[in-house]
């Protein structure tokens, strides 16, 4: 669908409406318990679908917690008053070292799309993740023998290893060979943050693997934690990187290959464990995704490549959306400094206090 004419190469007038396919975020962390109302009340009035990232504590390793977390997600999607009609959750596993055979097999019959892949190490509770690829190398052959998807955090956790090179190093030691022996398993490299994804993808792997792209690594660079004063809120894994980082991704997603999707990363955490002695990693983007991913596209001038971003997520994924289109106008609103974030918490999302262009006006 065309959703501008006579648009201007950069930015767009004031008041200027628009319409995309119903977006999907395939990478959103919902956390758990009193703090599920919170994120998926934010996530549903936005998305059409949503993966939920199944790093909870424990982590969500068999199809009998599944079920159990899923039950947990509609019970607060219950409670959301904006959700959009018929918005679903999409389930993965989480990946460990003693995952067997038998269990792929399982969640393939329960419709649960794959799994989500952690080194040990690397990121939020991902401890319990997988210590050496050789131990699940097994099932990434059953895998792609039933046309699941393998969802990738894209690093390596060796503390030798400079946080800034970890996806490249993984691309080298992880990936090549994985692509080399399993060139029809279908991959989903999570919240790529270098130029060295996009390449990899564009350049190098298989048509079978993608990348998702998040709106924080898309709007700023690493200067954005650094700049006046050390900026927790936007401390996240993987770290952001140097402008010429952002740039590659900001141009890959809006290039139309087709091999990039939506993957917001969406990952709170409450404010005083972000403002603390070791604070966590996570951006917290559920309040404004998709206005953010709009910012992104029109600061390049690519608004109409928006559909094929968020397309190419839905169709690898198998998500419909019943032909609708979300309507957004150029019209700032300002973010509140934080949100409630379960029982007695808050959250500080992404651009507190500051304004977002864009909003978000319905759903036809």
């Amino acid at each position: 669908m065309s959703m501008l004419a006579d648009q201007n190469p950069k930015q767009v007038a004031p008041g200027t409406c628009i319409k995309i396919p119903l977006p999907a975020d395939f990478h959103h962390h919902f956390r758990q318990g009193s703090l599920l109302p919170s994120t998926v009340a934010h996530a549903s009035r936005r998305f059409v679908a949503a993966l939920a990232m199944p790093n909870t504590s424990p982590p969500v390793t068999t199809v009998e917690r599944c079920r159990a977390y899923r039950r947990d997600l509609e019970a607060a999607l219950a409670l959301a008053p904006e959700a959009v009609p018929g918005f679903e959750f999409i389930s993965v596993l989480y990946l460990t070292d003693s995952t067997t055979e038998e269990t792929v097999r399982e969640m393939h019959r329960e419709g649960i799309k794959g799994f989500k892949y952690y080194p040990a190490g690397a990121t939020t509770n991902s401890d319990a993740g997988v210590t050496d690829v050789r131990n699940v190398y097994p099932l990434f052959k059953v895998m792609e023998e039933l046309g699941m998807i393998l969802c990738v955090h894209s690093e390596v956790a060796r503390v030798e290893i400079d946080v800034f090179d970890r996806e490249k190093v993984f691309i080298a030691e992880i990936l090549r060979p994985l692509v080399k022996d399993c060139p029809k398993l279908k991959i989903v490299m999570e919240h790529i943050s270098t130029s060295f994804g996009v390449d990899f993808i564009l350049n190098e792997a298989p048509p079978s693997v993608y990348g998702s792209i998040t709106p924080h690594h898309l709007l700023h660079n690493r200067n954005a934690i650094l700049s006046q004063g050390l900026r927790p809120h936007f401390f996240c894994l993987p770290v952001l990187k140097r402008e010429s980082h952002r740039v590659a991704l900001l141009n890959a997603a809006t290039g139309g290959s087709g091999r990039f999707i939506m993957g917001t990363d969406s990952a709170p955490h409450d404010t005083t464990k972000k403002l603390s002695a070791c604070g966590c990693a996570g951006v917290f983007v559920g309040h404004a995704a998709v206005e953010f991913y709009v910012e992104a596209f029109e600061s390049v001038g690519k608004l109409d490549e928006l559909e094929t971003f968020i397309e190419a997520g839905k169709k690898l994924y198998g998500v419909e959306d019943g032909g609708r289109v979300m309507c957004l106008e150029k019209r700032s609103w300002r973010v509140p400094e934080t949100y409630p974030f379960g029982e007695t918490g808050d959250v500080t999302p992404l651009r507190a206090g500051e304004d977002v262009t864009w909003t978000i006006t319905g759903i036809e």
